[in-house]
């Protein structure tokens, strides 16, 4: 891998006036100071359903189960779905099987779902055809540890060689019948694959040292329609990278199989179960970025390309919602040709203000170095983070944030207001 000088996207300040803005460095922006905001209203323990993943059992649950009732649920609250990765399943089935589970277990008027891995793909797919019953607009909270999302580029390269589990694996093929069913019938949204008005709140945890589901971290690229997404993270939702450099989780960096198991991942997992909205209602807006590094496997700067947008998952507020700053997709040119745009894509920007429900909102960047379609490559991935900016511990403001992958990083520098 070759270094690279740095490049910087300037990103429009206003709705409607999305021109193209000459590429300047920014200003390191000054050190954010935590709000004196109250802390979230404690709702007290609802029903819980644990889906695992894969090739796995209830049992991966044992020290999340520890962790739950430590905090106050009772074993009546806690249901564990199981179901067989047998040569016969298919998510279609399962999630039949998650709703009669449901229907017959989960007694509350609302409750959360937490799903790691397949379980993620699974539950999703129950909430949006509401198979069983429908009971999907009870879900107050959908969690999801390292869950394929958009899919896993080797997932087609198994076949039958997957042996018992090859089903599932099709399912898993980016951009099957399941994958978009899921996302509410598209392969990806740029506006939020969550459903805009959605009542449930949306989370995603991700690790960057995820480096085991099909051989294949689960943290490279997935390649749809010439555009590089992150599998997990999804638009209309909080999504949170967890790795060896990000405070938030004081350093964590578990594996997929080491997700559920995670005390950092757990005690998140718990406050956003715990939460009932942490207060206001915010404004981000994105002023620009910054490349830091960039050590993918070219070393030119026009063939770069992937997203930087910021989410939103209100819950019952109704902003669950992805607004693209900058996108670029593979091949895509501007007037002179450069494949490495300079200025936001205007026909997936909302406008120059991303409202953020809860207190919170969501920086995404993906950026690949394209080496000729290689896209599982982990070298491709020069970015693949993300940043929340949270009322709880940061005030309004200016301020800026980095976020990296494997092969290099930026510094994305926004502005939050009051709304």
């Amino acid at each position: 891998m070759r270094s690279r000088s740095l490049v910087v996207v300037a990103l429009a300040a206003a709705a409607g006036s999305l021109a193209a803005a000459t590429a300047v460095p920014h200003a390191v922006a000054a050190p954010e100071s935590p709000a004196a905001a109250a802390g979230p209203t404690a709702a007290g323990p609802r029903d819980i359903v644990l889906v695992h993943g894969i090739n796995d059992s209830s049992s991966a649950w044992n020290s999340m189960v520890v962790k739950l009732k430590s905090t106050g649920y009772t074993d009546a609250q806690i249901h564990r779905f199981d179901y067989p990765s047998d040569h016969g399943s298919r998510v279609q089935g399962t999630a039949a099987d998650l709703g009669t589970f449901i229907d017959k277990n989960v007694k509350s008027a609302k409750f959360d779902i937490v799903a790691h891995s397949m379980g993620s793909l699974i539950s999703r797919y129950w909430m949006a055809t509401a198979s069983g019953s429908y009971r999907a607009g009870d879900v107050v909270n959908w969690v999801s540890l390292s869950g394929p999302n958009h899919g896993n580029q080797a997932a087609g390269w198994w076949g039958d060689a997957a042996g018992v589990y090859k089903n599932f694996y099709w399912d898993v093929i980016p951009g099957s019948d399941a994958q978009r069913t899921a996302n509410n019938g598209d392969s990806y949204n740029w506006r939020g694959e969550t459903g805009e008005h959605s009542p449930t709140q949306f989370t995603t945890l991700r690790s960057g040292c995820d480096d085991s589901w099909f051989d294949v971290p689960l943290h490279v690229p997935v390649q749809l329609d010439k555009t590089s997404l992150d599998s997990t993270s999804l638009g209309g939702a909080i999504n949170y990278k967890v790795t060896n450099t990000d405070n938030t989780f004081g350093g964590a960096c578990p594996t997929h199989a080491g997700m559920p198991g995670d005390p950092a991942v757990q005690q998140k997992v718990v406050d956003t179960l715990t939460e009932e909205g942490v207060g206001g209602v915010y404004e981000m807006k994105l002023e620009s970025v910054e490349m830091l590094e960039a050590n993918g496997d070219d070393n030119t700067n026009d063939d770069l390309f992937g997203y930087v947008r910021v989410t939103s998952s209100g819950g019952n507020n109704g902003w669950n919602l992805s607004n693209v700053y900058w996108r670029n997709d593979y091949d895509d040119t501007d007037s002179s040709g450069h494949r490495w745009l300079n200025v936001p894509n205007s026909s997936f920007n909302r406008g120059a203000w991303t409202t953020c429900g809860n207190g919170r909102c969501g920086i995404d960047a993906m950026i690949v170095d394209e080496d000729g379609h290689t896209y599982v490559d982990p070298d491709d991935v020069v970015v693949n983070g993300s940043y929340v900016w949270d009322q709880r511990h940061q005030s309004a403001g200016p301020g800026s944030a980095v976020v990296q992958g494997l092969a290099g990083k930026a510094r994305v520098y926004y502005n939050v207001r009051v709304r």
